[in-house]
């Protein structure tokens, strides 16, 4: 499970390297597992072991092509698959950066079952002026 956040920068070339607490988890023991970016909800990217997000999409995939929804067709394609570097970082596509608001300052939050990639700016302008006490309430907490 996933908890936590981290603040760092995308280097020049685009390229983050997901934070060492979270890697482990996303990959495996021995770096067996694959994982993939996919546009989240409130701007941010969301990233999976593709384990976890072929469970999350499976009722998704048997959609008829007449039940084809606006939320499938936009959440499909923006599924990227992460390719990671020989040093273990990985381009954030461009798309989802795009998307997302990021230049260079990002905020990697866990969330249970899965990563958020945020710009650094939007994430604290989300959850400035959040009363916590009642939000926790909420959560039942």
């Amino acid at each position: 499970m996933f908890k936590g956040m981290f603040e760092h920068q995308l280097d020049d070339k685009n390229r983050l390297r997901i934070p060492s607490k979270f890697k482990k988890e996303l990959t495996g023991e021995n770096g067996e597992k694959s994982y993939s970016f996919f546009r989240g909800m409130n701007n941010c990217i969301c990233v999976m072991s593709d384990e976890e997000l072929d469970d999350t999409i499976g009722s998704l995939a048997s959609e008829g092509i007449s039940e084809s929804s606006r939320a499938s067709t936009l959440f499909f394609g923006s599924i990227f698959s992460a390719e990671e570097d020989a040093q273990g970082r990985v381009v954030v596509p461009s798309m989802l950066r795009k998307l997302a608001g990021i230049q260079k300052d990002v905020i990697t939050l866990g969330r249970g079952n899965r990563l958020e990639i945020w710009a650094a700016e939007k994430y604290y302008e989300y959850i400035s002026g959040i009363d916590y006490d009642s939000e926790l309430k909420k959560l039942g907490i």
